[in-house]
């Protein structure tokens, strides 16, 4: 309990950086689960203790609707192999699975609406995922260091993201967000109309030995090609 208590109070901190949660806001436990009320009544979930490998989170808590999962809520939590996640959850914020490296299925709920930058980083296990239609928003390439990670799948649906051979991209700013680690191929064309690469985007690509880049190309964000220790740009 000592370490849970630890984690929440280091989960508010971060909380409150990014909106009015502060260390008086209270926390309320349910099982496994620590989680706080938004406004409106949903719950966030802001930290699991659980040890189980295959892990469906509830729809409520308490009577409480999940409604996002918070901030590093499951980080390392190194035991997971598989998580379901109920169809009310809207939101999932930066670095909610970092390095849970068993990870290797994820099931994303219709009606997700923001998926928080790096939430999946250094998940080793994902060798696929599947993104929701109804997805909007999306940070910093959320799947950083997934070094097996060889598809990305979009519903043609989806209004805005979409992949090209395996490679996902933003519609409204035609930004590369994600080049997964799993393709292991040594050189790649960015296609002709791609404006930004994300931040991190191609991070660790150890294979990538070339990339050409578009004459749309306007702006390479910060650690695009972090790690990319054989590639060359033309």
């Amino acid at each position: 309990m000592k370490r849970v208590l630890v984690m929440v109070l280091a989960m508010l901190t971060l909380l409150g950086a990014a909106r009015a949660v502060t260390p008086a806001t209270p926390v309320h436990f349910c099982g496994e689960y620590v989680y706080i009320l938004l406004d409106g009544g949903g719950a966030e979930i802001v930290c699991w203790d659980g040890e189980e490998t295959d892990l469906a989170v509830p729809e409520t808590l308490d009577g409480h609707p999940v409604v996002s999962v918070s901030e590093c809520a499951f980080a390392d939590c190194r035991a997971l192999r598989t998580v379901v996640l109920p169809e009310g959850v809207r939101a999932i914020g930066d670095e909610a699975f970092a390095g849970c490296t068993r990870l290797s299925r994820v099931t994303l709920p219709q009606g997700l609406e923001t998926l928080g930058g790096m939430a999946f980083d250094h998940c080793e296990g994902l060798t696929q995922i599947a993104l929701p239609a109804t997805l909007r928003e999306m940070g910093t390439n959320p799947f950083v260091d997934c070094a097996n990670l060889c598809a990305i799948d979009v519903p043609a649906a989806c209004a805005a993201f979409y992949t090209v051979d395996g490679v996902l991209f933003s519609r409204g700013d035609q930004r590369l967000v994600c080049y997964p680690m799993g393709l292991w191929t040594d050189s790649y064309a960015v296609p002709e109309g791609t404006v930004t690469i994300g931040a991190r985007a191609f991070e660790q690509g150890i294979f990538l030995e070339r990339v050409d880049l578009p004459a749309s190309m306007a702006t390479i964000e910060d650690g695009a090609f972090n790690g990319c220790a054989a590639l060359s740009l033309p």
